[in-house]
């Protein structure tokens, strides 16, 4: 046989295949060049019991493989197939052409998964069949379904029943997100939607607590959360966080999963996350607190950037309008107004130096380098004396429970001395610090939400998200955010509403003015107090400095602030630390030399695949306090955003080697090119810009257009002549956060 185009698209799809778990030389799997009633299908895929299931037709590479849809129907008709693949080695498209129209898919479904799916859609039943609890026992307590529930379930119901097959919810915090999901993920069970549903988070802690939802009202479903190891071994209900199932996405087909929920999904759809969403072909629901942010005056063009990519990956996104609608939405003020969150109010309290900044030894510091390059403390000993003048002048029964958000640890360490001082009654048990240092951080965070000490917590980035504390009455902002994310975040750990404590509102301490950024319009109280704190620094800086060097209250972070100001650094932890690069890779190589007798590590070494267990002791070994490497750090700090932390280990004893930029970006951009459907001067034109880029460019913009080779080519005016101005300016965007990387 002459060696064409299409054969070579073959040799392609038969790696496709293989790759998926089919034996294509076994012909009880696979069968090529089928005999059918109308013409001959390039493959037949078989199930266990040697019947039909999918017919494959192959293209050639320069085809759209689409445009045999009705030739690859006629096949699978003739010979009772089920389900149609149309490739032509590059690109994938699944049909179950009997329940729904073609989509793209990532690569061949294994053949477990076909099977599956093809059991699950003849059991099928519609939504509306299945009824809405009016109420149901959850830990023994009696919970009424509120109606905004009722609405998001059938927002969901109408969405699925007009065949969308992506679902944004937004919800406030506090409005029961993750017993709302439960609640819709049941009736789809039920319904016979789904048999085998994903749950992804981005925090260990976050699993654990969606888990011990879905324990109680899904126990039916078998719900486990998945550190690594054989998929056989999960249940129905399988609770993850992205970097684990990232770093096994190669464990699972395309069809694995029938629904997959992303929770914080605000967090989630970029860059290397995008492509392991895409994987799998699912209903996906994304659930969020965080709001539309259209309706406020400061938002950032990252934030801005994220909540597009969010809306458009849940096809919420108009392009005409350049805004987007969730499937359901309810938001904080929503909740205020129909009584199921916490009204609340808030009291901004500013110093000079917080709004002037200071100037120190001749150095002008801005009010932004506060606790970063600089400390004052008698600053942040002001603001918590403010605190307590407050907090005694409201009076009440009760000490109130109280979250106050820091910038480093450091400060934290700090802000827990002040609080001791200022209040010595409680000979230090009123406050405690929670970081990623804090040993006992579950027990801490226990008593805070049971008993009645402490008082109140100090944390750096560990209480933003996560925390179920309804007994929260102050949050206190000692952390200046450029983020209304981040803002929204903190201020709704204070929104739920407590009966054992008559709590139906609280109240926003702020001393670093985020509010007047982010507030929701027309929705706080009036301030309650808003003043400039009596403290004329200067004159203070002056006389603290003829001190003794144990006295002096400003004090650098580093004796030498140049260095600091000139490294490069990265996040370690979620409190936000800045560590130099160098610095972090070298003690991991040391640590994982020292540990290179350890029966894990020798394991990895030999090329032997870990069980569950001992992903789990390691991960959780390699990110303690201790070390606190985990593998979205290690990504920054070796600038290899696809390597795993097997990766990572194996690199430092030489036994695995990272892609090249090329490597990396030619593989993200075949998998992006397999979810398009580009012409071929479009996709000319995309493969020199990626190639710009591989050269050297750190991103792609429009003024590429005007240099060679495209200037020869007809420049911008060529490139919009074939894109489009909107289509131009979506792809470029698209290609610098996804491909561009």
């Amino acid at each position: 046989m002459p060696r064409t185009v299409e054969t070579d698209s073959r040799i392609v799809i038969d790696r496709l295949l293989r790759e998926a778990g089919w034996d294509i030389e076994d012909k009880t799997q696979v069968s090529t060049e089928e005999p059918a009633a109308d013409g001959r299908a390039d493959y037949l895929l078989l199930d266990s019991r040697s019947r039909p299931l999918a017919v494959i037709e192959a293209k050639k590479f320069s085809t759209n493989p689409n445009l045999a849809q009705e030739q690859a129907k006629e096949y699978a008709k003739s010979i009772d197939a089920p389900f149609i693949f149309l490739s032509n080695g590059e690109i994938i498209f699944f049909w179950d052409y009997k329940n729904s129209s073609a989509r793209q898919v990532d690569s061949f479904y294994g053949r477990d998964d076909l099977e599956r799916r093809n059991v699950l859609s003849k059991q099928i039943k519609p939504l509306e069949e299945i009824p809405i609890p009016e109420k149901f026992y959850h830990f023994n307590k009696e919970i009424i379904v509120r109606p905004y529930q009722k609405e998001a379930i059938q927002a969901t119901d109408k969405a699925i029943s007009k065949g969308k097959r992506r679902m944004l919810i937004e919800m406030a915090t506090g409005t029961g997100k993750t017993l709302t999901i439960a609640m819709i993920l049941k009736r789809l069970f039920e319904a016979g939607v789904a048999q085998k549903v994903l749950f992804l988070v981005d925090r260990k802690n976050l699993a654990e607590q969606a888990k011990e939802v879905f324990a109680e009202y899904l126990k039916d479903y078998e719900p486990k959360v998945w550190y690594g190891g054989k998929p056989k071994e999960l249940g129905r209900i399988v609770i993850g966080t992205l970097p684990t199932i990232a770093s096994q996405l190669e464990r699972f087909s395309p069809g694995h999963f029938d629904i997959v929920v992303t929770d914080e999904c605000h967090r989630s759809i970029y860059n290397l996350y995008r492509n392991l969403l895409n994987h799998f072909d699912a209903l996906h629901i994304g659930l969020t607190a965080t709001p539309n942010l259209g309706h406020y005056e400061y938002v950032n063009e990252k934030e801005k950037k994220l909540v597009r990519n969010t809306y458009e990956f849940y096809d919420c996104w108009n392009h005409a309008l350049k805004g987007g609608e969730p499937t359901f939405a309810y938001d904080i003020i929503d909740g205020i107004k129909d009584g199921f969150l916490a009204k609340y109010s808030i009291y901004l309290a500013k110093t000079r130096i917080t709004v002037e900044g200071v100037n120190y030894e001749g150095v002008d510091y801005k009010p932004s380098d506060l606790e970063r390059k600089i400390t004052i403390r008698s600053r942040n000993r002001l603001m918590v004396e403010e605190f307590r003048l407050h907090e005694t002048q409201l009076g009440g029964d009760h000490p109130r429970k109280t979250l106050v958000f820091a910038v480093t640890k450091n400060h934290a360490a700090q802000l827990k001395e002040h609080f001791d001082a200022v209040f010595p009654e409680y000979k230090g048990e009123y406050a405690k610090i929670i970081t990623s240092d804090t040993q006992n951080s579950d027990q801490i965070l226990a008593d805070f939400k049971k008993q009645p000490f402490p008082i109140c917590l100090i944390s750096v980035g560990m209480l933003d998200t996560g925390i179920d504390a309804p007994s929260v009455e102050n949050i206190v902002m000692m952390r200046p955010t450029v983020s209304v994310i981040l803002y929204q975040q903190i201020r709704g750990r204070g929104s739920r509403l407590d009966p054992n404590i008559k709590k139906d509102s609280f109240l926003v301490y702020d001393f670093v003015d985020n509010a007047s950024r982010f507030n929701d319009p027309m929705l706080a109280d009036a301030i309650p107090g808003e003043k400039m704190l009596p403290a004329d620094f200067s004159k203070q800086v002056e006389e603290e400095r003829k001190r003794k060097p144990f006295d002096f209250i400003i004090v650098p972070e580093s004796e030498v602030s140049d260095e600091i100001t000139s490294r490069e650094t990265i996040n370690i932890g979620p409190e936000g630390m800045a560590i130099d690069r160098k610095t972090y890779t070298e003690k991991f190589a040391e640590t994982i030399k020292l540990m290179k007798t350890e029966p894990v590590v020798q394991k990895i070494l030999d090329d032997k695949v870990l069980n569950s267990e001992e992903i789990q002791k390691l991960i959780e070994k390699l990110n303690s306090p201790e070390y606190y490497f985990n593998q979205e750090n290690l990504q920054e700090a070796y600038k290899e955003p696809s390597g795993s932390v097997v990766d990572f280990i194996k690199a430092v004893f030489g036994k695995y080697k990272f892609p090249t930029k090329k490597e990396r970006v030619e593989d993200a951009y075949s998998s992006w090119l397999r979810q398009k459907n580009f012409s071929p001067e479009q996709t000319k034109l995309l493969v020199q810009l990626k190639d710009r880029f591989v050269a050297g460019d750190s991103e792609i913009t429009a003024e590429d257009f005007n240099k060679q080779p495209f200037s020869s080519q007809g420049g911008i005016s060529y490139a919009l002549s074939i894109f489009g101005e909107d289509k131009l300016k979506d792809t470029l965007e698209e290609m610098n956060q996804t491909v561009l990387i």
